[in-house]
């Protein structure tokens, strides 16, 4: 497999938000025969699981999009099954020409996504955003407000459009 030309990041935790930033990412920012690499991080796990004793304090080796679907990989690695999720991905793979792998951390989502954009290497990172209030940005903290400060790359930040909040 040859080198893609950018390795874009986005980061899922299945959220409204991360789903719409997830899309947007395909529409807007992925070109042809770039990488998407789909960044999950769990922050509650068992730590006697298999995959989080061989891979857990590196994240797991890089999922391709055929073997994430497989239910057993879903099973093993916790994955969900969410069907918008695959969809966008169907896209990115047959109109982009694109490349999606997932890659699966485990603990605080902060630290792993910052530890992502070194490991996989990435290019350029997408996340989305939970629209906390400015009070409990700082009394709970901003995971995007933190990895946008704490990364080399270029991180942008999408905000679930009005119409489509809870």
């Amino acid at each position: 497999m040859s080198r893609p030309d950018r390795t874009i990041g986005v980061a899922l935790d299945y959220s409204a938000s991360s789903k719409y930033a997830l899309k947007w990412a395909v529409d807007n920012l992925l070109r042809q025969h770039d990488q998407l690499t789909v960044l999950i991080v769990h922050k509650e796990f068992n730590t006697e699981d298999s995959q989080y004793i061989l891979f857990g304090k590196y994240g797991s080796q890089l999922i391709p999009l055929a073997e994430e679907e497989e239910p057993g990989t879903q099973r093993r690695y916790n994955l969900k099954q969410d069907e918008e999720v695959q969809s966008y991905l169907k896209e990115a793979v047959t109109a982009k020409k694109a490349t999606v792998v997932f890659k699966v951390y485990w603990g605080d989502p902060k630290e792993n996504i910052c530890k992502s954009v070194n490991d996989v290497p990435l290019d350029f990172l997408v996340m989305g955003c939970r629209g906390l209030s400015a009070l409990k940005r700082t009394f709970m903290g901003s995971v995007s407000n933190y990895v946008s400060n704490s990364v080399p790359c270029p991180v942008t930040i999408v905000k679930l459009p009005p119409n489509m909040s809870s």
